[in-house]
């Protein structure tokens, strides 16, 4: 999210990290009691993030706390979420720190001994009630806004998605170049006072298609009722025949408060979970499709959570996600325990849904200079299979990243005669599957090419049916919040063909997929 609303407080104290070096806009990676676990997470962090790590040691309710930041002042907030999430870190926050800045990057040899020198100390001593130690995305504000009784921040996005799709002819249906423009403008107010967060985020997203193409479009994402309660009409559109369409969702509504034990939050949420980077086995509450273009936030779910944080990387993660009418067939509840055990990230999941039980594990860790990480998932009940992802990551240099992923989807078939029939299945209904096949290659590389330029490449093989797509992408970003982006999406595989009830029957996932090119401006305000 991105936490830089304009407020007088953070322009304040950004003009005085400026002159004097004692406050700074930041992106928190990670928040430890003990230094030396901060200095073993920001080599970590270091060797993911071509971006400068340090520690801010802050004193909260008499308590001190080492937390593993970097600086948005020459990198937009936005911009290193993205990192960030490329890198792995999915729980990072944004902060204004008040307080002093540790600055252990002496060099790449001190910090692998776990030394570090001390330029300055300073701790202001006002803090959240209940300030966790886990990596917590509500804990981005600073200390001095928790003077006031409340503080309120309004922030968001406008985005528009120029999109050139290539004319498609095959034995069911033909078009010639169809293009579209997919716009949102996302608007975000949060409300914090010294022990609670309210969140509200409020999404209109107008779509305009240049003619009928006879399906969902896999670049777009519209909101359905899986996993909420109750929800506000998704199309504001009467005619639905329109070329242009105009879609809202209400993504966040939730209240939270923080507890001496935790954090309870009561409403509408992102829920994530599982370590892999592209595919998660155990995620099943409505997690994207990878050609959809904009999945920077993560479809709200209607829950009551409570997170425990347990030592300094530890957390116990309790709730309950509510579906239609809060039915118990539509509902789920989930308990995820995780934390560090001698350098290695571990978490183990629980989630019970629609008749369905599911049991996963997790790891991520280094193997040697790469990343290592491997999520495995058992479903039971109705339908039982498991979900598994695998892989690595490695920095080249400190501008050039890779990574390489393996999946396993025990939900698919290797017939590619019964792929449609899958999408009426439960586990594609209620379980978060939307691969058709059942093995999967999923490498990527991205390049900074200047601070302000990123190139990237990313592909999905299909490896039963070899079929898969490559997509090339360019970000530039242009001026502060404000960014252009350029991409195209190559499908190979065999093609859509008609069975004998004259019926469409998929020659291959990703054959029938036109070409696609598309041009993009993002501003953040």
């Amino acid at each position: 999210m991105h936490k830089r609303g304009c407020t007088l407080v953070v322009i304040i104290l950004g003009m005085l990290w400026s002159a004097v070096g004692v406050a700074e806009p930041v992106v928190v990676f990670g928040s430890f009691t003990e230094k030396d676990n901060a200095l073993e997470y920001l080599n970590r962090v270091e060797a993911r993030i071509d971006e400068q790590v340090r520690i801010v040691e802050t004193v909260i309710n008499e308590r001190r706390f080492y937390r593993v930041v970097v600086g948005i002042a020459d990198t937009s907030d936005a911009q290193l979420r993205q990192q960030a999430l490329n890198a792995g870190f999915k729980d990072v926050w944004s902060w204004v720190s008040p307080d002093a800045i540790i600055e252990v990057k002496a060099s790449p040899d001190l910090l692998s001994q776990g030394e570090g020198q001390v330029v300055a100390t300073h701790s202001s001593g006002i803090a959240l009630a209940s300030d966790t130690v886990r990596k917590d995305p509500y804990q981005m504000q600073n200390n001095s806004k928790l003077r006031a009784n409340a503080q309120t921040n309004i922030s968001g996005y406008l985005k528009s998605y120029v999109v050139a799709q290539d004319a498609i002819a095959n034995n069911f249906f033909a078009t010639n170049t169809i293009y579209q423009a997919q716009n949102s403008g996302r608007l975000m107010l949060e409300t914090f006072t010294d022990n609670t967060v309210f969140q509200l985020h409020y999404e209109l997203s107008p779509l305009s298609v240049s003619r009928a193409i006879g399906g969902d479009l896999q670049s777009y994402n519209i909101v359905g009722d899986n996993y909420r309660v109750s929800d506000i009409e998704t199309s504001l559109t009467n005619d639905l025949s329109s070329k242009t369409q105009f879609y809202q969702n209400l993504d966040r509504l939730n209240v939270q408060w923080r507890l001496g034990a935790g954090n309870l939050t009561i409403g509408r949420q992102a829920i994530a979970f599982g370590g892999a980077r592209f595919i998660n086995p155990t995620d099943v509450f409505l997690p994207f499709d990878i050609r959809t273009f904009n999945t920077e936030y993560r479809t709200g779910v209607d829950a009551v959570r409570f997170q425990k944080p347990w030592g300094d990387l530890g957390e116990v993660d309790v709730g309950v996600v509510l579906g239609a009418g809060g039915k118990r067939d539509r509902s789920a509840a989930f308990l995820q325990v995780s934390n560090n055990i001698g350098g290695k990230d571990y978490a183990l999941a629980y989630i019970e849904y629609a008749r369905q039980s599911l049991v996963s594990l997790s790891l991520q860790t280094e193997i040697g200079v790469m990343g290592f990480w491997f999520e495995g998932a058992f479903v039971e009940g109705d339908v039982d299979y498991f979900r598994g992802s695998t892989g690595l990551d490695y920095a080249f240099s400190g501008n050039t990243f890779g990574m390489i992923e393996y999946h396993y989807n025990g939900a698919g078939i290797d017939n590619t005669d019964r792929y449609l029939s899958l999408y009426d299945t439960l586990p594609y209904q209620r379980g978060g599957v939307f691969l058709l096949g059942e093995n999967y290659l999923l490498p990527s590389f991205s390049f900074q090419v200047t601070p302000l330029l990123t190139l990237a490449i990313q592909a999905i093989v299909n490896l039963d049916d070899a079929s898969g797509y490559t997509s090339l992408s360019a970000e530039y970003n242009v001026a502060e919040n404000f960014y252009i982006d350029f991409a195209a999406y190559i499908f190979v595989g065999d093609d859509l063909t008609v069975g004998a009830s004259q019926t469409p029957v998929l020659g291959s996932e990703y054959g029938a997929n036109p070409n696609m090119l598309y041009s993009s401006i993002r501003w953040y305000f």
